[in-house]
């Protein structure tokens, strides 16, 4: 089948055919990351099934894992504590390289651009780390603030959470996020937020969602909501307690797991898009204890890693559909989503090329959460030349779908 034959039998289907192409979806993994145990876990999603101990992590003990993010077939796991990114090959299970930071600047939380750069707050250097992936290096660290933590990308920019703590007083001064900017490879801008700002999340609108921890004691949580066009605070959410790890999901409900480690662990939550409250300190979803991670997946359901060593399944309402036994202190997970998934049945076929013509052309479902699995080109645009682009890979073994920047909304 030529290409041109068979763009025009996808338009002619994806405009007077609006049902999905039946298919059998492929088994959707979490990974899970435990930081006391220094381990992975995946759990299978369709089954439940919960596999320990694939990998051991880090380069030596005490290397705390802090982060993992699934790209493809291959995830990145940050290691605070050896100061490292480990990568690891999803097909095989095994280490496939290392990328290394300087000693004691405690790499924190990452965001990646697109396959070749990636950033990283050092929360001890107090600096910005751009990583070139070709070299496995670091090529600029650029002085953001004192302890930063949280790493968000949004428009060409990179959002940094500069919780501003001193470790000689253990006090907090002014909480900002630091705006850098990617073409320039430089700060453009400061905005003051709350106590502690630790992490971040993008809501559909393109803003900003910057969790406030507080100071643990006599100044609660909340979130700041930053524009992303103007830079500037435009609303804020009272949470109180100890927010820490935010998702916002599908249904546009931001989730934050808010810890709980001597009780039952605890989870609030908000409409992202008009800031009404849910659950917070004074009615919370109760969990397992320790809740330390939040991470919607795309039926909008969201799982919860805790210190009680599960993962907690939760539906849009609170309620817990599953819980899964992990090994020692899970801190956080991520999904196996392959980029040009568009319809999110976990695999890439025609049925993705006809989703995407449905929603460019018809109004249809827009791509399935997260987004960017309808950018299989990788240019931040959903467009025609994404339908394109598939049906050249499927027919004519072209270029393999590939994750462009994930703002893409």
């Amino acid at each position: 089948m030529s290409l041109n034959h068979a763009i025009r039998m996808i338009c002619f289907i994806g405009l007077w055919i609006v049902a999905a192409v039946s298919v059998s979806a492929a088994d959707m993994t979490a990974y899970v990351i435990n930081t006391s145990g220094e381990t992975l876990d995946k759990i299978s999603l369709a089954s439940g099934v919960v596999t320990k101990n694939v990998l051991t992590l880090g380069s030596d003990v005490g290397c705390f894992p802090n982060q993992i993010i699934v790209r493809d077939t291959l995830a990145f796991v940050l290691l605070s504590g050896t100061d490292e990114i480990q990568i690891i090959n999803l097909v095989n299970e095994t280490t496939a390289g290392w990328v290394d930071f300087p000693g004691g600047s405690n790499p924190f939380w990452m965001g990646f651009l697109d396959d070749r750069y990636l950033y990283v707050s050092l929360l001890v250097a107090d600096g910005l780390a751009k990583v070139d992936m070709n070299s496995r290096q670091v090529i600029k660290t650029t002085d953001i603030g004192p302890a930063p933590e949280g790493v968000l990308l949004v428009d060409g920019k990179v959002y940094v959470a500069v919780t501003a703590y001193d470790f000689n007083t253990y006090s907090w001064g002014q909480g900002r996020v630091a705006v850098y900017d990617l073409a320039g490879d430089t700060v453009i801008g400061d905005i003051p937020v709350g106590t502690n700002p630790q992490f971040l999340a993008m809501d559909r609108m393109g803003r900003v969602h910057v969790v406030c921890t507080g100071n643990y004691y006599d100044i609660p949580g909340s979130v700041y909501i930053i524009d992303s066009g103007s830079d500037s605070v435009v609303d804020s959410v009272p949470l109180g307690g100890q927010p820490w790890q935010i998702g916002i999901g599908p249904n546009d409900i931001a989730v934050v797991a808010a810890g709980g480690w001597a009780a039952d662990g605890e989870v609030f939550s908000y409409q992202a898009l008009t800031g009404e409250i849910y659950h917070n300190a004074a009615n919370p979803i109760y969990v397992d204890s320790g809740a330390t991670g939040a991470v919607p997946y795309q039926d909008s359901t969201v799982l919860i890693a805790t210190f009680g060593d599960r993962v907690i399944r939760l539906n849009a309402a609170g309620e817990k559909l599953a819980t899964y036994h992990m090994g020692d202190g899970p801190v956080h997970l991520d999904f196996n989503y392959p980029p040009g998934d568009a319809d999110g049945d976990g695999e890439v076929n025609l049925g993705d090329a006809v989703h995407l013509i449905n929603y460019i052309f018809k109004g249809g479902a827009p791509p399935a959460f997260p987004t960017w699995r309808g950018n299989p080109d990788g240019d931040d645009y959903i467009n025609i030349g994404d339908p394109v682009y598939l049906i050249n890979y499927i027919f004519r073994s072209g270029p393999a779908p590939k994750i462009g920047p994930t703002w893409i909304r």
